[in-house]
């Protein structure tokens, strides 16, 4: 996943455990604890790529409008 967000293994790796930690904090202050990571299809969705993607591509508003 790191080719795709174009950072090496390392970086890639601790910005998703930070981004991880960062989601995991701002659900539990507001009582919306994430107990388990989402599946599609039994395979494990990788949110900080998706977060990675969504983000560089302009945002939940402009991929929405494209998947519309």
């Amino acid at each position: 996943m790191a080719k795709v967000t174009k950072k090496d293994g390392d970086a890639y790796f601790k910005e998703k455990e930070s981004f991880l930690r960062d989601l995991q904090h701002f659900h539990e202050t507001r009582g919306t604890p994430c107990r388990h990571v989402p599946k599609i299809g039994g395979k494990e969705i990788d949110l900080y790529l998706l977060y990675c993607l969504v983000t560089s591509n302009g945002g939940w508003v402009k991929v929405r409008i494209c998947i519309n």
